[in-house]
């Protein structure tokens, strides 16, 4: 990612910069490698079955978190805590694509996002599939579930158990020298479960991240300040479709303007940020430990922080007052600061703690001091949406707006209350 001190010299070829969420089904058709963000959309460690530091930047070369995805797709039966999915969701559905080890080797194509080529470590070449009627009970550790109560299989594939030995024999060895295998196991049960459908809804969820970039680490590791600030990876984003019916004639307002049908669609990539939601969302979680995504029960608010802010507003104190090269990536990018600033904590603890996404369309800078922000300035906060009609020109990562300015224009009165 732009603005992170890893090894680019160690990497044969390694693309830099990032690409939308919304980009990816078509990049993955291509079979091209992409990354998104991790502050937009709905994106969770959870829902990717990993760890939330399992894209540490100092994680052992080779090493992976078993089960976790670059890529998931969730069809599941549940509800959304602050617009983003539960963990404890029934899925009935899910593929993914598996996370790709920490090689600084692996041979990537020379383009913007490198791709591993097949053959080396970093190429998309595994995962799993699973579907069952009683659900699947996949998550984080055992990736794809397999129950055996409910009728349905689950499946893990790996095409270089085929593509291997072939090139191999060509004198081409690949990178990867124990491939998995490819197995399906029927299940045969009769239990259907389909209560948290009925009582809560029905959730599609879509997300990546930069793991995809031929096996990227670049995620905070818990040292230097950083260990409340473990947010999963630098870079990612999610798409989600959600129906429930049984929220569809709740009252109208500005942060919720209908309960049958909400869409969220967003990505971060270098610190920039968009966002296009139906539903207030919760994009990131500051300080106060009780929050879903804290993964320090001792960290606290400092005082007089918001409970909630607005993204597009850009005060997040990670997007206002931390240096630029204050990112994550090694051990200097992330100690920020041995470079003039404060510790990723003591923003997290300065950082409302629900960061929102309004119903609209809305760009602005990642609030996550893990960030790595690409441009000289701020990114400029825009909204159109419920909540009216914003715009500012806020500074950023140590660099000023794009005039200089640091001030917001509401054009238009909000409909109703929307925090921040």
């Amino acid at each position: 990612m732009h603005g992170r001190k890893r090894d680019r010299a160690a990497r044969r070829a390694i693309g830099a910069g990032t690409v939308g969420v919304g980009a990816v089904v078509l990049a993955l058709a291509g079979c091209a490698g992409v990354s998104a963000a991790a502050s937009a959309g709905g994106y969770s460690q959870d829902q990717q079955d990993c760890q939330w530091n399992a894209e540490a930047w100092n994680t052992p070369n080779g090493a992976t978190d078993p089960g976790c995805h670059n890529l998931a797709v969730n069809g599941e039966g549940g509800g959304n805590s602050n617009g983003d999915p539960n963990s404890s969701n029934t899925r009935y559905a899910e593929w993914g694509n598996d996370m790709a080890p920490n090689d600084p080797n692996s041979v990537g194509t020379p383009t913007i996002e490198s791709v591993g080529i097949p053959g080396s470590t970093g190429s998309p070449h595994a995962g799993c599939v699973a579907a069952n009627t009683d659900g699947t009970d996949g998550g984080t550790g055992p990736g794809c579930g397999d129950n055996a109560g409910g009728a349905g299989f689950e499946a893990n594939y790996d095409y270089y158990q085929w593509y291997c030995p072939v090139v191999a024999a060509a004198g081409k060895p690949c990178e990867d020298d124990n491939p998995g295998t490819t197995t399906v196991t029927p299940d045969t049960g009769s239990a259907t479960d389909l209560q948290p459908i009925i009582t809560q809804g029905l959730i599609v969820y879509f997300g990546a991240n930069d793991n995809l970039d031929n096996g990227e680490h670049d995620g905070v590791s818990g040292l230097n300040g950083t260990d409340g600030a473990v947010n999963g990876p630098s870079d990612g984003g999610a798409l989600q479709l959600s129906i429930t019916p049984q929220s569809a004639l709740e009252a109208f307002s500005a942060t919720k303007p209908e309960g049958l049908a909400n869409f969220s669609e967003g990505e971060c990539a270098d610190g920039i940020c968009s966002e296009l939601t139906t539903d207030q969302q919760t994009v990131y979680y500051g300080c106060d430990g009780t929050n879903p995504q804290n993964n320090n029960a001792a960290d606290t608010c400092t005082a007089g922080t918001p409970e909630s802010g607005n993204v597009f507003e850009n005060k997040a104190p990670a997007s206002t007052q931390e240096p630029y090269n204050c990112s994550s990536g090694d051990a200097t990018s992330e100690n920020c600061a041995a470079q003039g600033g404060q510790s990723f904590n003591t923003y997290r603890s300065e950082t409302p703690q629900q960061m929102n996404a309004e119903p609209g369309f809305q760009t602005y800078q990642d609030p996550d001091p893990q960030r790595s922000p690409a441009a000289p300035f701020g990114t400029p906060g825009a909204y159109a949406g419920t909540c009216g009609v914003y715009a500012n020109d806020s500074g950023g990562a140590g660099a000023p707006g794009i005039t200089g300015q640091d001030p917001g224009w509401m054009v238009n009165e909000p409909l109703g209350s929307c925090g921040g």
